[in-house]
């Protein structure tokens, strides 16, 4: 079965885990600029703050996990061993993987492996999975100097 999603540090050395982070935080970056510049553009009383907020519960991102780690959280919540991550917004995102992965096995009779790929590459998530404490800290790292 072919894999196309990321499961694979390159030569750069940069871990699968740490690689998916800093695609999230840079699709997250990109969309909070536009919602950003939008709230500006409306007045919106601490567009900053509010465009946090908007886009951590509202825009749709990728799943920003690699397939062998997706697979085997997957499998052991659909087998029943239920999420081996423990209660946060990140098992929250597992079961939301999770869930449509079923889907995909009970409707149109794919394995966990294909239906697994097939999430991961063509389905977009509810929402960011980070919290907007997580958010702003972040934009403040990246965008110290900006003053929205």
């Amino acid at each position: 079965m072919k894999n196309t999603h990321y499961n694979y540090a390159g030569d750069t050395g940069i871990s699968g885990k740490h690689r998916s982070r800093m695609e999230r935080d840079t699709e997250f970056i990109k969309a909070y600029r536009r919602v950003l510049d939008l709230m500006l553009d409306q007045g919106v009383p601490d567009a900053r703050r509010a465009a946090i907020d908007f886009t951590v519960l509202n825009t749709q991102p990728r799943y920003h996990v690699s397939y062998d780690r997706a697979y085997i959280v997957v499998s052991n919540i659909l087998n029943g061993s239920g999420n081996p991550v423990k209660p946060s917004l990140q098992a929250m995102m597992w079961q939301e993987i999770a869930d449509k992965v079923k889907q995909l096995c009970d409707s149109k009779q794919v394995s966990i492996a294909r239906a697994t790929e097939f999430v991961l590459e063509n389905c977009r998530a509810s929402r960011f999975f980070i919290t907007p404490r997580y958010a702003y800290h972040h934009i403040r790292h990246v965008t110290p100097n900006l003053n929205h």
